[in-house]
């Protein structure tokens, strides 16, 4: 237990204080808005997919991953602009990304156990996954049931963005090791570069970007 209260955790919730603003307030101030701030991420994800490309010598794999993450927030920003999906749908998808992720890694650190993908990413945790499933979907259930809000997010499709978003984490921790780096960059503090935070996000808004063409 005492392991989880370690520096790395504080940076985590520093990042945090400061990236949610970041991502959820544009969102709900204007879709223009939103689109100038989310083309800057997307050009600082994109000069570390290429740091991570020069410490390489196949870089076919890395420009396929570039190709597929500008598409990705290209159909992000398609889908908000348009309206095809709501902003609630968005909000709550990001949401479920988040969560996952959050509880993923505080399970990992109180239980720990045995690792999931120990050669490909030694930070995962058989305990922290199945933390990270069961917590999120009872917290998006919960949320949706008290706020008495009638569009509903059901348990069918939180699980799908939690299998994608699981996904989308292990390509770039595969990416990673296929760089010998452990992080995409160090814009943010204890959580490494924007990639590092994003990476989930990309593969769940190209999957649903793409169905909803």
């Amino acid at each position: 237990m005492s392991d989880f209260f370690t520096k790395e955790l504080l940076n985590r919730l520093g990042s945090v204080i400061i990236f949610v603003p970041l991502v959820i307030l544009p969102l709900i101030y204007n879709n223009y808005f939103s689109l100038i701030v989310f083309l800057f991420i997307t050009s600082i994800i994109c000069l570390e997919i290429n740091e991570m490309k020069n410490k390489n010598r196949s870089y076919l794999i890395f420009n396929l991953y570039l190709a597929f993450t500008v598409l990705s927030f290209f159909l992000f920003l398609f889908l908000l602009i348009t309206e095809i999906v709501s902003l609630l749908f968005i909000l709550s998808t990001i949401a479920t990304i988040w969560l996952f992720d959050t509880f993923s890694y505080i399970g990992g650190k109180i239980i720990g156990g045995a690792k999931l993908m120990p050669k490909i990413s030694s930070g995962k945790t058989v305990s922290g996954f199945i933390t990270g499933v069961f917590v999120t979907v009872l917290l998006i259930q919960l949320l949706f049931y008290y706020l008495e809000i009638e569009y509903k997010f059901s348990i069918y499709c939180t699980l799908f963005i939690i299998v994608l978003s699981f996904i989308g984490d292990t390509v770039v921790s595969m990416l990673k090791r296929y760089a010998s780096i452990k992080d995409s960059g160090k814009i943010m503090p204890g959580h490494g570069g924007l990639l590092d935070r994003f990476d989930s996000f990309i593969f769940v808004f190209l999957i649903f970007g793409i169905s909803n063409l």
